[in-house]
């Protein structure tokens, strides 16, 4: 880990991170009480808004992916960007582990055990060309789909796994490969192109993920974050593509600031892990039975303390990376 000076940095992509981060806090923190709505809790089918949540999360290192291994390479060679990298999602790895616990089967596979492996997967293909990117994401979330349907893997991971358990990672790197495809819209093309081909992206993809998410028999296509089969993150991404541009649009083409959200994406590891742990404490002092108002309260303090840190960070230029 390490202390990264201040670079220009892309404003909309601090943004949409910082929505993430946020959204992470509001749902983790909330989506614990009765008194909440359920569009603040993960259900077994279907999406709510703590579903977009982590395909947000992923789809947003994969915007980072391409470019931060493209300047390493030019700065220290492909060789030793390639090992760093590996360590790096080594590192999340275990991270992962110690903050979720080491449960092979259940609690591990959360947001950085995910994440650590996707990279993994996806990191000897991710400098190839957009179209090759493309193909691979939708060429995982077959391998993915085929080990589902014709193992036990579909009978076994609903009722013992999350976030599609030890095999998930190959549907999440779909979803962080369609980042990195993003990041070259915005790099390569005018505003006028980039919001253009972020909409020829997005909305086929959202179309699509809605359409296999009716095909049947339901248990081989399941919509839903707990499977992570071709439905679920197809729409996610799409989601993902047309969440981001409109963050680029109001941000980077109109120059409107929304208040925190950049300052919680610039340290977006650190955010994590430190909502993790102070989420971890809520049942000692809320139930779940608790009035809306006291949850409000609760997630107040927690993104208060997490803003404050968030904030000191930036104000003494510490951008703290892998």
């Amino acid at each position: 880990m390490r202390l990264a000076s201040s670079k220009p940095r892309i404003v909309s992509l601090d943004m949409f991170r910082g929505f993430a981060i946020f959204g992470m806090i509001l749902v983790n923190y909330l989506g614990h009480f009765d008194v909440m709505p359920d569009t603040f809790r993960h259900p077994r089918y279907g999406m709510t808004f703590a579903n977009a949540i982590a395909p947000y999360f992923v789809f947003a290192v994969g915007m980072g992916l391409g470019m931060s291994l493209q300047r390493r390479i030019e700065k220290i060679g492909k060789k030793a960007s390639y090992f760093h990298a590996i360590k790096r999602y080594g590192i999340l790895i275990l991270i992962g582990i110690v903050l979720y616990g080491p449960d092979p089967v259940m609690d591990m596979w959360d947001a950085l055990v995910d994440i650590g492996f996707a990279g993994l997967i996806t990191l000897p293909f991710i400098m190839k060309g957009k179209k090759a990117r493309i193909s691979m994401a939708f060429a995982l979330l077959l391998i993915y789909q085929l080990l589902f349907i014709f193992t036990n893997y579909s009978e076994w991971t609903m009722p013992n796994s999350i976030d599609g358990g030890p095999l998930g990672p190959i549907s999440w790197a779909s979803i962080l490969v369609l980042g990195t495809v993003q990041m070259d819209y915005l790099k390569e093309n005018s505003t006028r192109v980039v919001i253009l081909k972020s909409m020829k992206l997005g909305i086929p993809l959202l179309v699509l993920g809605l359409g296999l998410s009716y095909l049947q028999p339901m248990e081989y296509w399941e919509f839903s974050q707990r499977s992570m089969t071709v439905a679920y993150p197809i729409f996610a991404s799409g989601l993902s593509v047309l969440t981001y541009t409109a963050f680029y649009l109001v941000t980077d083409v109109w120059k409107w600031k929304i208040p925190h959200l950049a300052i919680l994406g610039m340290n977006p590891l650190v955010i994590y892990i430190l909502q993790q742990v102070l989420i971890s404490f809520y049942g000692d002092f809320l139930p779940k039975s608790a009035m809306w108002w006291q949850a409000l309260l609760g997630f107040s303090i927690i993104y208060g303390i997490c803003y404050l840190i968030a904030k000191y960070l930036y104000q003494n230029k510490y951008f703290i990376k892998l």
